[in-house]
């Protein structure tokens, strides 16, 4: 048997599941926030965790493409990686930085965050050993308790902002409770900024980007707009409130799509899924999708939840299988091994929203996102056009790895 001359066309492979990526809808997002700012506040745009699970390469060069001033990681590990495949825009490291970080800073021309006087002190003298300037920004914790300094120590944060080497291009905080309604502890937190701010300026100092609010601190608070936002969730198109419909025009980046596996009937008394938590009453036509907690989707709850097919909601029976789950498709005669099933996609159907996925689980809609798998196929949407990766790549101009991209 001579298999040369029928070799497989790999572009038309099959995918059980796949997830569908809007970047046209996170440039419309990121026009929506840009609209509701000051005209000089700038936008950055969290690509930590893989933009949320959403793919950090394709979403940092939609945001630069749609004019972002900044992009925001959690590690520096995940920045490095951004700057050897060709990003460009400046990039704030979320997290503390420490200093075995130092030389990789300077390497890759990222802005490290400051949070206490040690790592500053220990970098600024790092920097006047090698001859160069770094920019940074200082985090202040004005009620997080997570990093920072304290928005009341004045003369640490003042002699951090003195500093020769280390320049302080900014100063930030974060919002613990800005998506819980009327917590007072927003409030509080913006208005302990935003005395700092104010105290500085008393003493002639103003780091050039202040900057404090997340998703919701940005769509429900303009008080804390500053000098840019950081609207991670909202960009991605979901409600940080966790409602769906979401009471502003963001539209969701992510759709999850999956096919139908095999289809059978299940006797009356018969079980399901693992555990068998859900018995048939009646005679039950049962379509096994391909989607299940391997590839993100979440197993917390059994028995609850809908998938969509031909428009019809289809319930989840029993558990979902780390890479199937069972739907009841006896409302759909003659339905097909093979058809497309809508697993999140809140547009068709708010009942299958990411937000009403997330309320199910009793999570977060970025928890689902951030967990999706690497195993499920990426299309992406871009200048209304359905893309694959190399296709996308091409589009914009996505340079190969280099290891030391600011080397000769």
């Amino acid at each position: 048997m001579n298999l040369t001359k029928n070799i497989p066309d790999m572009s038309k492979v099959t995918h059980p599941n796949w997830i569908e990526i809007n970047l046209d809808a996170l440039h419309d997002n990121i026009e929506f926030i840009r609209s509701m700012i000051p005209p000089k506040t700038k936008i950055l745009l969290p690509v930590k965790a893989d933009s949320y699970g959403h793919g950090s390469l394709a979403c940092a060069f939609a945001a630069e493409a749609s004019n972002v001033d900044f992009l925001g990681v959690a590690h520096m590990t995940e920045a490095i990686l951004l700057r050897q495949y060709g990003v460009q825009i400046p990039i704030l490291i979320l997290g503390p930085c420490i200093p075995a970080d130092f030389p990789y800073l300077i390497e890759f021309k990222l802005t490290a965050t400051i949070s206490d006087m040690h790592t500053a002190r220990n970098f600024d003298e790092y920097l006047h050993t090698v001859g160069v300037k770094a920019k940074a920004h200082l985090k202040i914790d004005t009620g997080m308790h997570r990093y920072g300094v304290r928005a009341d120590d004045f003369d640490t944060i003042r002699a951090i902002l003195s500093l020769k080497n280390l320049e302080i291009e900014g100063m930030y905080t974060h919002l613990a409770t800005a998506d819980m309604a009327g917590n007072p502890n927003t409030e509080k937190q913006i208005d302990r900024f935003t005395r700092l701010v104010n105290v500085l300026a008393v003493d002639g100092i103003k780091p050039a980007i202040c900057h404090c609010s997340s998703s919701a601190g940005t769509l429900l608070h303009p008080e804390s707009h500053f000098d840019m936002v950081r609207p991670g969730l909202a960009l991605y198109g979901y409600n940080p409130m966790g409602t769906y419909p979401a009471p502003w025009p963001i539209k969701p980046l992510m759709k999850i799509k999956a096919t139908i596996r095999t289809i059978h009937e299940v006797p009356a008394g018969e079980g399901v899924s693992y555990g068998q938590y859900w018995v048939a009453q009646q005679p039950t036509k049962v379509a096994a999708v391909a989607i299940g907690y391997g590839d993100g989707y979440l197993r917390g709850e059994y028995n609850k939840g809908f998938v969509l097919i031909r428009n019809q909601l289809c319930p989840i029976l029993g558990r979902v299988c780390m890479d199937a789950t069972m739907v009841d498709v006896s409302l759909i005669p003659d339905v097909q091994i093979g058809e497309t099933v809508e697993v999140v996609n809140g547009e068709a159907d708010p009942r299958i929203s990411m937000e009403a996925l997330a309320e199910e689980h009793h999570t977060i809609p970025y928890e689902i996102t951030s967990r999706v798998a690497r195993r499920l196929y990426r299309k992406y949407y871009w200048k209304h056009r359905l893309l694959r990766w190399d296709d996308l790549k091409a589009e914009f101009k996505i340079p190969e790895f280099k290891e030391f991209p600011y080397r000769a």
